[in-house]
């Protein structure tokens, strides 16, 4: 049976208690602009539930380079004989599978809120991984004051996190035991949402992503990892899959293991379905350390629509988030491929660099630009793909 894919990207914001996103207009915005991204995750015998329709010239861009597109519905109206497949299980995304002709079996929302709580993935890191990074939680600044009272300095300092966010939007980093004001004034308007979490902050040296799904009858299905390109704040900007790459093998046996230990913590709270599990190497005095688990997502991951590419295309091949409003951005595609040069797509070789999400967006009127960029930078190496990436950033960005 076909899927019909739905990017409800305020996912995670959805789960907080009390909270309801589709009031957030701005937000909304940048929701509908990131469902586009789904248009690649999707085969093309599937479809991609939408707010509006793309631009033609976007649809036309991306079929004249040889990238497959699906089918498209524009909400409210579904394909009813289509298996929903959402980017999580939203409040939202339950009450819209009851549409479809077989509702797609899904766990119950508190057992999502549950699972995807940073609390939760601190319980296990700290009773069945044995971690010490995580510090406790707290719900008011003098529960957070206290935590801290009792650490040792560090230099590194310490991050807070709220029970549910992501791309790193929800936490903030602590360089001190003693709160300063813009510390105290950003936590206690993350804390009118609920209880926080506090975390050692490590010096990251690369960041991984174990992605599978948790069977009903508790198999671990589709096991793989990743490398992601993160801020130095920890937001998701990119992911890196290069099928040469031997950077996170010597990590495999451990993140697989931590794979099958969530699962079965999963399974205890009645989830199943899709997980993605954020980790990282870390430079502890000179020697690298794994954190097999640094945030627990039971959802889909964000760069599934890369990851569908690669697979079919091969090679190394890497994706990233531009922030539009940093880039001066061409009026029409052709101009972005001669501004490109040498580094625009081939469709024969599959190289070069290519938009994944559309330039420009057609609203009421006007023509606007989206606030974020998709781009695929595809080569015979990771030096490769990352000199594309220099090279577009000379280019475009202002």
């Amino acid at each position: 049976m076909p899927s019909e894919h739905w990017w409800n990207a305020d996912f995670d914001l959805a789960l907080q208690q009390g909270r309801d996103p589709s009031g957030d207009e701005g937000l909304q915005i940048q929701v509908r602009e990131l469902a586009l991204h789904a248009l690649t995750a999707a085969e093309p015998e599937d479809s991609v539930l939408l707010y509006e329709p793309p631009p033609d010239d976007f649809l036309r861009y991306l079929g004249h380079r040889g990238v497959s597109l699906p089918l498209i519905s524009i909400f409210p109206e579904v394909r009813g004989k289509f298996q929903f497949r959402p980017y999580g299980w939203s409040p939202q995304a339950i009450a819209l599978k009851g549409r479809y002709d077989q509702p797609a079996a899904s766990p119950g929302l508190e057992t999502v809120r549950r699972v995807n709580g940073r609390s939760f993935g601190h319980g296990i890191e700290t009773h069945r991984l044995g971690c010490d990074v995580p510090r406790g939680a707290f719900a008011s600044l003098a529960d957070l004051q206290a935590l801290l009272n009792s650490e040792k300095d560090r230099p590194e300092g310490w991050v807070a996190k709220t029970e549910h966010g992501n791309a790193g939007l929800g936490n903030r980093r602590l360089r001190k035991r003693q709160l300063d004001e813009a510390d105290i004034r950003w936590l206690s308007a993350r804390m009118e949402s609920g209880p926080m979490v506090l975390e050692w902050w490590l010096r990251r040296t690369k960041d991984l992503c174990s992605v599978f799904n948790v069977a009903a009858d508790g198999r671990v299905e589709d096991f793989a990892i990743h490398e992601t390109i993160n801020t130095a704040d920890g937001g998701f900007i990119g992911a890196m899959y290069d099928g040469e790459a031997v950077a996170s093998a010597e990590w495999h046996e451990v993140l697989a293991d931590t794979a099958e230990t969530v699962t079965a913590a999963l399974l205890q709270e009645g989830y199943f379905g899709p997980v993605c599990i954020d980790a990282l190497v870390w430079n502890d005095a000179g020697t690298p350390r794994l954190r097999p688990l640094v945030d627990l997502n039971a959802r889909r991951h964000a760069s599934e629509g890369w990851r569908r590419l690669a697979e079919e295309w091969g090679g190394c091949l890497y994706g990233r988030f531009f922030s539009a409003r940093k880039l001066r951005l061409p009026t029409t595609y052709e101009d972005f491929e001669g501004a490109l040069g040498e580094d625009a797509w081939d469709p024969a070789a599959r190289t070069g660099a290519i938009a994944t999400s559309p330039l420009w967006l057609e609203g009421p009127g006007n023509r606007r630009r989206p606030r974020k960029l998709g781009v695929v930078f595809r080569g015979q190496s990771r030096q490769a793909v990352f000199a594309m990436e220099t090279r577009f950033r000379e280019v475009f960005e202002k």
